[in-house]
């Protein structure tokens, strides 16, 4: 009878079973947010025209996606029990949310509109090469899904897509193709995967700013950059095989700041990477390097270099590298830091 019912949130509710099927008749309400029902388990159809937000969250016995609206913008069951998305989730949809939804194994369909699809921690296998069509897509998150072992070929041009999270996953490789039509990307994550190569069209990615491959253990090389990455400013490689880095990428990473190589097994970095002036953060805890590189001309603003635990770096080296410090802290109004 609540007729002017706008938004319904019951948090914490563990007595709640289910939700009365009277919720329908409610015409002007937009919004229900359910989190922490531990034993909810059903939930009525919703063929309103004014929701646009629904939140199904920690409800582990919720085993079926309610039918919802054409006009639903917000649609979030993560950490629920529902095995896949119904056809009839289409419409207006733009976020959509279902992290830790541990039985569900296909990936969504018909989510023309969708902006921001997070999958993260399902037991989804593969994703569908029809996912380059989704125009509208700005990010996608599916790490954790332990089961992916593979992604699509992408030859149409993703102009959207800004933010692809695949860390923790048993992805191996990457089509060369795929980058190159990924071109709005700015954040990509690969940590943790398998991964044993990283595609040279890495750097058609001319709007990428972050990338991180940290813990790839089986990652022994990094490309060679032949075009300059303006974007680019984090760079995390530690805890992967690379061996060294090739001096043209170094050269063609102009706008680098921050730089992680911690427990690599790389000896020493090329000579071009003085020539990287916008370089702030350098760490390389844990490694065989044997001597220091030579640093950007500039050290005008804040710099960090961090090598903790090389026990093979010349000594000679290190008195030299505190008595510059000493003297960069003296004659300039920067914060010089070396860690040892």
């Amino acid at each position: 009878m609540a007729k002017n019912l706008v938004s319904l949130t019951l948090w914490n509710c563990p007595s709640l079973t289910e939700v009365p099927s009277s919720l329908q008749y409610l015409d002007k309400l937009e919004e229900v947010h359910l989190f922490g029902c531990y034993n909810l388990r059903s939930f009525p159809m919703l063929d309103s025209k004014v929701l646009r937000y629904l939140l199904i969250s920690r409800c582990l016995d919720v085993t079926t996606c309610p039918t919802i609206s054409q006009n639903m913008v917000w649609l979030q069951l993560d950490q629920t029990s529902i095995k896949e998305v119904p056809q009839s989730v289409t419409g207006q949809l733009k976020y959509l949310y279902l992290n830790g939804c541990s039985k569900m194994t296909k990936f969504p369909e018909n989510l023309e509109d969708i902006q921001n699809l997070f999958l993260k921690g399902t037991a989804i296998k593969e994703v569908p090469s029809s996912i380059q069509f989704l125009t509208r897509l700005e990010r996608l998150d599916m790490s954790g899904c332990s089961k992916l072992e593979s992604f699509p070929e992408i030859t149409v041009p993703m102009e959207s897509l800004q933010h692809l999270n695949l860390s923790k996953t048993g992805i191996k490789e990457i089509p060369l193709i795929s980058f190159k039509h990924m071109i709005s990307l700015r954040y990509l994550f690969l940590d943790g995967t398998p991964i044993k190569e990283v595609p040279s069209s890495i750097q058609f990615l001319t709007r990428l700013e972050d990338l991180d491959m940290s813990g790839c253990s089986e990652l022994e090389s990094f490309p060679e950059i032949t075009v300059p990455m303006k974007s680019l400013q984090s760079l995390d490689l530690s805890k992967t095989g690379i061996k060294e880095i090739p001096s043209s990428s170094f050269k063609h990473m102009i706008s680098l700041r921050f730089l992680y190589l911690d427990g690599t097994p790389i000896k020493e970095l090329p000579l071009s990477i003085k020539d990287m002036v916008c370089l702030r953060h350098l760490t390389f805890h844990g490694t065989a390097i044997k001597a220091l590189p030579e640093l950007p001309s500039s050290l005008t603003l804040q710099f960090v270099m961090d090598f903790t635990n090389c026990f093979k770096l010349d000594q000679k080296q290190l008195i030299e590298a505190m008595h510059l410090k000493i003297q960069v802290s003296l004659l300039t109004p920067s914060f010089f830091l070396l860690s040892f």
